[in-house]
């Protein structure tokens, strides 16, 4: 019988126990230290007093794309000249031909969106292909940008310049295919997944609900028992048809499909979310993808294949129109599926209920705020508190999860905690602090409710019978978190009763 024993240990409701015994990868009982002291067991961990709390599970991410972004080139939080510089000094470093991908970029940091010509001026013997923070735009130089074929994307997915050519920037659909240009072997996709599957698990992650497309699959099967996390997979619509045959033939331990994604606008840092009024001083309401009869048919065609449906939205008009195809459907509480709008960032008060009322999950990112309370005050003006309505969804009985859109943000949970606890912007000011969780509250959305969704209440809670994965912090990390001094790892990361990480 495998058997671990924690002790010393704050163990998180549950106020006169110190101690929790493992066995064979569940929670056996909790005990005292005396009570410890006599158990016989394989091994013993020493949690020094520290708090012991069921693991995280990063209910939005995209894992294999976090890895590649981890070994390429990083242009978070740079100015234009200093991308440049980064840029000019990759090239020299990289053999002619070859691509120059990475990314990071915001227009908040460069002034406006970059060029073609900015990155010509500095080679055009590789491609380049750069993708913006929230992955929503891609900056690129002619040798790659004109492997595009145009006719496959309107003009507002590939703006041209007055000379007709293409500005250098590719708007969502046209974004991700560009990238996808580079082809990636198995192996090389595999040592990404396996990176950044360390990060994770550092920062006491034992589960992922993680959005990949179908090529990422051999990657992970080629992990085999290297594969710790507990993958419940996405995947973009288009590529379902090539996942389900790969899947048909090949079983991967610790992965499972969940979900079909799609995407009905953009982002709101590219300023193509999709908005009920236009940005201010502008006649831009953003991009809306799909008509909506086709949206209720994609929906019902999900449907069919057994499959959750993991839909992005971020303004409000396009957080309305999935609503609005849910209930075209017959999504409601009592369905088998547990459908979900992907980021939900801005919603309208006549929209809030919605969530309840049809069952839909709201799968958010605390994280973004760092980044999109400054945007939000530029591009929305008195509309900001319409966005991340954490406690508003809560109070209204919706179903809440919380995630990190790593490689766009940081996976960090810590960090995470941070944000939805205390919503405060980079220089302390509290944004929309009606809309602030309490630790328990950010804790669940963290840990239990996305359990619940996908492991029927396994895992997710300190309960004897469910599943030992469990996280050690820091015993004061709640007012840790209100000091805005979130931690950089987990002291601990079991997953199943195995200890994947320790720093104790």
């Amino acid at each position: 019988m495998r058997s671990l024993l924690i002790h010393n240990a704050v163990i998180f409701g549950k106020p006169n126990r110190s101690a929790l015994l493992c066995e064979n990868g569940a929670i056996a009982s909790f005990l005292n230290e005396r009570e410890a002291e006599k158990i016989d067991c394989e091994r013993r961990l020493n949690a020094k007093g520290n708090l012991l709390l069921p693991s995280f599970f990063d209910s939005h991410i995209h894992l294999s794309e976090h890895g590649l972004r981890l070994n390429r080139l990083n242009l978070n939080g740079k100015t234009l000249d200093e991308a440049l510089a980064l840029i000019r000094e990759k090239a020299k470093q990289t053999p002619k031909g070859e691509w120059i991908m990475g990314g990071g970029w915001h227009k908040t940091y460069f002034g406006d969106f970059p060029t073609r010509k900015l990155l010509d001026e500095i080679t055009t013997e590789h491609f380049i292909a750069l993708s913006s923070q929230d992955f929503h735009a891609t900056w690129a130089n002619a040798p790659a940008i004109n492997l595009l074929n145009a006719d496959d994307f309107s003009n507002e997915e590939l703006p041209k310049d007055s000379d007709g050519k293409p500005t250098g920037i590719a708007l969502e659909r046209a974004a991700l295919k560009l990238v996808s240009l580079a082809n990636l072997s198995t192996a090389e996709l595999s040592a990404a997944i396996r990176v950044a599957q360390m990060k994770l698990i550092e920062f006491g992650i034992t589960d992922v609900f993680s959005v990949e497309k179908a090529d990422a699959l051999a990657a992970y099967s080629a992990l085999g028992e290297e594969l710790k996390l507990r993958v419940h997979l996405a995947i973009y619509l288009e590529s379902l048809s090539d996942a389900k045959s790969f899947l048909k033939s090949n079983r991967i331990a610790n992965v499972s499909l969940n979900a079909v994604k799609l995407f009905i606008d953009g982002s709101l840092g590219a300023e193509t979310c999709a908005l009920l009024e236009p940005f201010e001083n502008t006649s831009n309401f953003g991009i809306s993808l799909y008509a909506d009869a086709d949206l209720a048919r994609l929906f019902k065609m999900i449907e069919r294949e057994g499959l959750n449906i993991a839909v992005h939205a971020i303004g409000d008009r396009a957080v309305r129109r999935a609503l609005d195809a849910f209930e075209k459907i017959g999504a409601n509480p009592q369905s088998r599926f547990r459908h979900r709008i992907e980021h939900a960032q801005m919603i309208d008060d006549n929209d809030l209920n919605r969530f309840a009322k049809l069952g839909i999950v709201a799968s958010m990112q605390p994280i973004h705020i760092r980044e999109d309370i400054a945007t939000a005050r530029r591009l929305l003006g008195k509309r900001q508190g319409k966005l991340y309505r954490f406690k508003s969804l809560l109070e209204s009985g919706a179903t809440v999860v919380f995630g990190s859109d790593a490689p766009i943000e940081t996976p960090n949970v810590f960090e995470g905690l941070y944000y939805a606890v205390e919503r405060r912007d980079k220089d302390g000011q509290i944004w929309n602090a009606d809309e602030r969780l309490s630790f328990e509250e950010a804790l669940r959305a963290y840990s239990e409710t996305p359990n619940l969704l996908v492991n029927q209440g396994n895992r997710g809670r300190l309960e004897v019978g469910n599943d030992a994965s469990l996280v050690i912090v820091p015993r004061e990390l709640a007012s840790d978190l209100t000091q805005g001094k979130p931690p950089q790892s987990a002291m601990a990361t079991i997953s199943s009763g195995e200890i994947l990480f320790e720093r104790l």
